[in-house]
């Protein structure tokens, strides 16, 4: 995780601070869709992978940064039963992150992200309410871009409070 955190801190100060290698950038409002593999480090969830949804809406300021809001859905299978402990498991998050871009060419580019958002934490038992936590989130990926609108992306993220690590697959549309 420390190793996460660090090259998430060294990419966005090398986005920030890099120049721009592409010929022309317009900033823009952009979508994304991605489909993800989730596990999750718990004793009340199965921790096998889990598939993953998000949807994110944002807004790249420059080609190095950009703000993001997501939603992602976490649908891990919770141990229950009578010899089960009580206790709870990530179900969902959504949050906010601040993205920071490193162009390699007119197509690739290398990114990471930095967010806080909210997980919300399902009881595995009925008696128990269900609770949202404040979750720190980070990833590094690599992004490759077909033109100004459409790009694909490969990502590694870490929700930090909940233990959940995703390997993503997401597509982009920027207008």
């Amino acid at each position: 995780m420390r190793s996460i955190l660090c090259g998430a801190a060294a990419l966005a100060v090398l986005g920030a601070a890099a120049p721009a290698f592409a010929a022309s950038f317009e900033p823009g409002t952009y979508v994304g869709v991605d489909l993800a593999r989730a596990s999750v480090s718990s004793k009340y969830a199965d921790s096998s992978n889990d598939i993953s949804l998000s949807a994110t809406a944002g807004y790249q300021y420059t080609p190095n940064l950009g703000f993001e809001v997501y939603t992602r859905s976490l649908s891990f299978s919770p141990f229950r039963g009578f010899l089960s402990e009580p206790g709870y498991y990530p179900d969902r998050h959504y949050g906010i992150a601040l993205m920071g871009t490193l162009p390699l060419d007119s197509h690739f580019s290398l990114f990471g992200r930095a967010g806080v958002g909210r997980t919300t934490m399902k009881a595995t038992r009925s008696s128990m309410d269900d609770r949202t936590d404040t979750d720190p989130m980070f990833g590094l990926g690599a992004r490759y871009a077909f033109n100004r609108s459409w790009s694909l992306s490969l990502e590694g993220s870490y929700l930090t409070k909940s233990e959940v690590s995703l390997i993503s697959f997401g597509a982009r549309y920027q207008f």
